[in-house]
């Protein structure tokens, strides 16, 4: 399904997108997402391993949604995976360029944080965490997938 030119451009611009997977009890899974308009496609990308990530491999059907106030556009579709772990790092560098400017640093400083106080708590209690804490860390070094995202359905309002 072709994209209007007001949809086209709506998408090009820097938004968030909730994207919902089908998880294994058939109920919806939501989650925010950077998201990058890619041709006809929409490129996103996903921790390895993740929710998500299963979901998908499971059925590949997802539903995103971009909006700003009452504009917004829906779109319907399949996705394929790159988990080529080289490849599907430098997609998810150019999403983070595309996202950039939406970068936080009080945000940034409070991941950081609670996963310096979270692992200081358990070296206090004598405890091993079971896995590192510090989630920019792990954003940063987590092996990523690319999803390409196939637009099968459109639904928008007040673009057109």
């Amino acid at each position: 399904m072709q994209l209007t030119n007001s949809q086209r451009s709506f998408l090009s611009k820097v938004h968030f997108a909730v994207v919902s997977t089908i998880a294994s009890d058939g109920m919806p899974h939501q989650t925010v997402m950077w998201y990058m308009l890619h041709g006809d496609k929409l490129l996103l990308s996903t921790p390895n391993g993740s929710l998500k990530h299963k979901h998908l491999k499971r059925d590949n059907r997802i539903s995103v949604c971009v909006e700003k106030g009452y504009a917004y556009v829906t779109l319907t579709g399949k996705v394929t995976m790159n988990e080529e772990p080289v490849s599907a790092r430098k997609d998810y560098d150019l999403l983070g360029k595309r996202y950039r400017s939406t970068f936080n640093p009080f945000m940034i400083l409070g991941f950081m944080a609670r996963g310096a106080i979270t692992s200081l708590r358990h070296k206090l209690n004598g405890e091993t965490p079971q896995k590192d804490t510090n989630r920019m860390q792990d954003m940063f070094t987590r092996d990523r997938v690319t999803l390409h995202m196939q637009v099968e359905k459109i639904h928008s309002n007040s673009l057109d």
